[in-house]
């Protein structure tokens, strides 16, 4: 599963600081350097119509389970999610791309690993929903691993290469086949365990996680 991932820090490249000024001044909010946890809000790319191409939205991240607000759906396996009927719909019509500068997993031992791109941001796939009441909420598409992830974690977040994301978002039919492939080159390091800075203020509990 993906239970979090990064956003940016001190050391990163400029091409998130940007999305990250573009986010501050289109939703007059404050994104911190750190982590993303489930239910923080985000940034997301999506399919825009007017005017057409991608634009950039502030989501939070997990769907509400079947038990109500203290259950929260964070991901979605990729091999399954057109036979889900509460997936299906979205997946089709309302695809994201959500950038990050890497993401974590944990192994048997409860051991910390940051994945990273080899020399550009990741891309994670994923899928959002409007809810009649609160912000827009996506979650992000897993899948069997590349082999520096298999000796960690049995998934990973689906990851689309920048130059596809466009088809990503506007075409299903790419997109299922993007997602069957692994084009990206992923950098491992293990990570001491120390504080994290989250990121932004958190509106809700963290919740209990699951996949679908």
């Amino acid at each position: 599963m993906c239970g979090r991932y990064t956003l940016y820090s001190d050391k990163e490249e400029q091409a998130m600081k940007a999305i990250v000024e573009d986010v501050n001044k289109k939703y007059q909010v404050t994104l911190e350097k750190g982590d993303i946890y489930p239910s923080d809000l985000a940034p997301v790319y999506i399919a825009q119509k007017q005017p057409p191409g991608i634009g950039l939205k502030l989501m939070k991240w997990g769907y509400h389970g079947n038990f109500g607000k203290k259950t929260l759906l964070i991901n979605a396996r990729a091999e399954t999610v057109l036979e889900k009927a509460r997936f299906r719909d979205d997946f089709i019509k309302r695809r994201c791309l959500i950038p990050a500068v890497g993401f974590y997993e944990w192994n048997q031992k409860k051991e910390r690993f940051r994945f990273t791109g080899a020399t550009n941001l990741l891309y994670l796939g994923g899928f959002y929903h409007t809810p009649a009441e609160g912000p827009e909420r996506f979650l992000i598409m897993t899948k069997a691993p590349v082999e520096s992830v298999a000796e960690i974690h049995d998934r990973m977040p689906v990851i689309i290469p920048e130059k596809q994301g466009r088809d990503f978002l506007y075409s299903t039919e790419k997109a299922l086949k993007m997602m069957s492939e692994n084009q990206i080159v992923l950098k491992r390091e293990a990570i001491l365990e120390t504080k994290q800075l989250s990121f932004i203020n958190h509106f809700e509990n963290r919740d209990s996680k699951k996949e679908k």
